[in-house]
Parts: C-alpha cells; sequence; structure tokens
C-alpha cells in the first residue's frame, strides 16, 4: 500500500512540488494524484525516477511504495 504522508514528506524535504515529480515521472499532475490515491499504480520505472529524484534509499522505497 502506497504511504502518500511520507511520500509527501519527502517531496517537502526536497523542496518539491507534486507538480514538479508529475514532470520528473512524465504524467500530468492529475495522473499523479491518481496514482497517489491508489486508483493506479506506479510502474517500476515511475518508482526507480522517484526514488532518483527524492535520493531515497531502498527502505525508504519500501516504507513508501509497498507497506
Amino acid at each position: 500500500m502506497f504511504r502518500q504522508n511520507l511520500f509527501k514528506a519527502k517531496l517537502i524535504e526536497n523542496d518539491m512540488t507534486t507538480r514538479d515529480m508529475a514532470g520528473i515521472i512524465g504524467c500530468n499532475e492529475a495522473t499523479l494524484y491518481r496514482k497517489m490515491n491508489g486508483v493506479s499504480d506506479f510502474t517500476r520505472n515511475e518508482i526507480q525516477l522517484i526514488k532518483q529524484a527524492l535520493n531515497l534509499s531502498a527502505a525508504e522505497v519500501e516504507d513508501i511504495f509497498f507497506a
């Protein structure tokens, strides 16, 4: 299950907005919100891009995306 609160905290720590992140993973902001709310899933490629953009460790990726 996606942990939206941790994801948003990491965005804030990195001084990023959801719009910034949507651009990084190649979708619009509405699509990102659907993914954050569980309507659709993040792809492996999107998770990798997010990991790189937010400098996440493997443990943080697990906590955010696979809790």
